[in-house]
């Protein structure tokens, strides 16, 4: 069974910061994230960003196309696909930061804690940096 120092469940902004600070101080670090989409957290994937870069867009074309419904709806299409390269690009980003870390390894999966401070994972789909 591997051991580590810390296990961190959650991929967001708390759990990012604390591997890479725990890493960077010498400790042996599990990071669990449930899906290899969420690397990054909400907010990177399905909040604060990608809502202010449609809201962005959304003012970019009611200026652009005040009176033209078919080309808001062109627009808005294109809109979604540059918010998705927007956030793929930042999950891939936040994930290659811990990835090249030789003192963290990434899961991907369900985890819990359970008793004396073990860890179990339900599914386990690793990219191991070490």
């Amino acid at each position: 069974m591997k051991q580590y120092d810390a296990i961190i469940i959650g991929f967001g902004k708390g759990g990012k910061t604390l591997a890479a600070e725990l890493s960077n101080r010498g400790w042996k670090v599990a990071l669990i994230e449930r899906s290899d989409k969420m690397y990054g957290g909400t907010c990177i994937n399905i909040a604060c960003i990608p809502t202010k870069a449609l809201v962005h867009e959304a003012g970019i074309s009611g200026l652009m196309y005040k009176e033209d419904y078919k080309q808001q709806s062109d627009f808005y299409k294109q809109a979604i696909a540059r918010k998705n390269e927007l956030t793929s690009f930042l999950r891939e980003k936040n994930f290659s930061d811990l990835d090249g870390r030789p003192n963290v390894t990434i899961y991907t999966g369900m985890a819990s804690f359970t008793q004396h401070g073990e860890s179990c994972s339900s599914r386990r789909r690793d990219r191991t940096s070490g």
